[in-house]
């Protein structure tokens, strides 16, 4: 993996350039926002790792993220609040941001997961491509905090002819998930399973993550359980099936963000979105708790924001097309 590299303080990140050169390829650093698209293009990189300075202008961070032809991951070592930044960034095209603790010995390990995790979901190649016409249409879904009751009202609007595969991610217990798929079934005619490892996406069926492993899909289209990465605040992430999802499916698949506390699942609806796929995030009127969505409407992933008791018929249409 070939990275390269702008530094809000010069000549204060050494240890952070020998960790990143013994892992990865460091093709180059400036300093200067200016100087980074000149970078990209003439020894163009994997990924950018951009370094927040007080200073700088959203307005130039943002110009220069919407005219990288790679990807930008953000990180911070000052300690202050760049929330405002981060933000803008991130609606601009940015991946994601770490904030690393300030001090005398600034530890990079998460920055450097971070990139691993990159790595893993974006570079390990694909092969064997399905056709998108013999695929099913994947919804993705993901709920944390009254999320069970939403899926049971929305699952239950779903008719029995569905052709779509549907993937739940609920952050809950793991000594309740299986639970969940029983009580789920009780709101729906089409079949309700747990996850196992290595299995296909098959047309109406209605996928339930279970816990103590991240659910992914291979990049030979299956759906499988996975321990990274390690670091993830939940297990399953939303995220990381909404990444994986965007990295190797290659058939048609649709982003739904139920409610939920914190952000997980914004970034990754925003990956669905620019791979070109409807997204759709519940409003705040019927939402529980507004967290998760309104982070996803906030960095612009949500193409839609609809009450839950439209979302069902929404999504029959946008499987009709």
């Amino acid at each position: 993996m070939k990275l390269g590299l702008l530094l809000a303080h010069a000549g204060e990140h050494s240890t952070l350039e020998q960790a990143l050169g013994s892992q990865y390829l460091l093709a180059w650093r400036c300093q200067q926002i200016s100087q980074a698209d000149k970078h990209c293009t003439s020894d163009p990189v994997d990924l950018v790792l951009v370094e927040l300075h007080q200073h700088w202008q959203s307005n130039e961070l943002e110009q220069m993220l919407q005219g990288l032809p790679c990807p930008v991951l953000l990180f911070s070592t000052d300690g202050l609040d760049h929330t405002k930044t981060v933000f803008t960034a991130l609606g601009a095209g940015a991946k994601d941001y770490v904030a690393l603790k300030s001090g005398a010995e600034l530890n990079f390990s998460l920055l450097l997961k971070k990139i691993r995790q990159f790595d893993v979901l974006h570079h390990q190649g694909r092969s064997s491509p399905q056709l998108a016409a013999e695929s099913p249409v994947v919804i993705a879904i993901g709920a944390s905090t009254g999320g069970p009751s939403s899926l049971f009202e929305l699952i239950k609007a779903l008719p029995k002819e569905f052709k779509a595969a549907v993937v739940i991610i609920q952050h809950i217990d793991g000594r309740f998930s299986a639970g969940m798929a029983q009580w789920l079934e009780n709101a729906t005619s089409l079949r309700v399973k747990l996850v196992q490892h290595n299995e296909p996406l098959l047309p109406g069926v209605i996928y339930i993550a279970g816990a103590e492993a991240h659910l992914v899909v291979s990049k030979e289209g299956r759906l499988q359980l996975s321990q990274q990465p390690e670091n993830s605040l939940f297990k399953p992430s939303i995220d990381v099936f909404f990444s994986s999802l965007s990295t190797y499916w290659q058939g048609h698949a649709i982003g739904v963000l139920l409610t939920g506390m914190g952000q997980d699942g914004a970034l990754g609806l925003k990956q669905m979105k620019e791979r070109g796929w409807p997204t759709i995030a519940q409003d705040q009127a019927s939402s529980v708790v507004y967290g998760m969505p309104k982070a996803a409407v906030h960095i612009k992933a949500a193409s839609e924001v609809l009450s839950l008791d439209k979302i069902a018929t929404r999504l029959i249409q946008l499987c009709s097309k």
